[in-house]
């Protein structure tokens, strides 16, 4: 199971997503991820000033969340 906190106070399991993408702000050229455990089941994350800011986000807090895992299973 990997967990990461995606906002202040907002966790997603990863196991659980089906889909996640990266969508734009409406009143800002701010992108956010989107995480969907079902069709009609989803969260957002904090705010991020480039795709690219936000995919390198991802990238190192999914790694940071494997190695939490890989640690506490040891």
């Amino acid at each position: 199971m990997i967990i990461f906190e995606i906002d202040e106070g907002k966790f997603v399991n990863i196991d659980n997503v089906f889909k996640f993408e990266i969508l734009s702000m409406e009143d800002s050229d701010k992108v956010f991820w989107r995480f969907h455990a079902k069709e009609d089941i989803f969260c957002t994350s904090r705010e991020f000033d480039s795709p690219q800011e936000a995919l390198t986000w991802l990238n190192m807090t999914i790694a940071r969340a494997k190695g939490a895992e890989e640690i506490i299973g040891m």
